[in-house]
């Protein structure tokens, strides 16, 4: 398998992995306490992240990582998941899909308007982490 082929096995695998997240959240919806579609929607987000930084796509392994933080903090219940991290999170979602949208069409490098959408995103989830909404950055290699 050469690189292309492994983007474009990593894209379509994004894409899968965003259709579970999308299910596990919608799933919330009904049932705010379900472990299991946190633990869900956490993997998939951590998965997209780790893949991401093999092929060096480092906003969106930047922008994963906040998203993951949030859900992480979900898992281990110190954040409350309610109808606005839902919504924040789908939208996330379709982010993180526009992002692979982007790669799948050759663009690897952060785009500008991409990441001007994502500041409101962020904004969203760091107000969630509390001390001012800090996250560690990404270790590399972290996956």
């Amino acid at each position: 398998m050469n690189l292309d082929d492994a983007l474009q096995t990593f894209i379509a695998e994004g894409r899968e992995l965003l259709e579970e997240m999308e299910r596990a959240l919608l799933s919330l919806q009904q049932a705010p306490d379900e472990s299991e579609a946190v633990n869900a929607i956490f993997r998939a987000a951590h998965t997209i992240k780790g893949s991401a930084g093999l092929f060096g796509l480092d906003h969106i392994v930047a922008f994963t990582h906040v998203a993951e933080s949030v859900l992480d903090e979900v898992r281990g219940g110190a954040i409350a998941i309610d109808a606005a991290l839902v919504a924040t999170l789908l939208a996330c979602g379709d982010h993180i899909g526009a992002l692979l949208d982007a790669v799948a069409a050759g663009r690897l490098e952060p785009d500008a308007d991409l990441a001007q959408n994502a500041e409101p995103l962020l904004t969203q989830l760091r107000s969630r982490l509390g001390a001012g909404g800090a996250v560690a950055a990404p270790e590399r290699g972290d996956s």
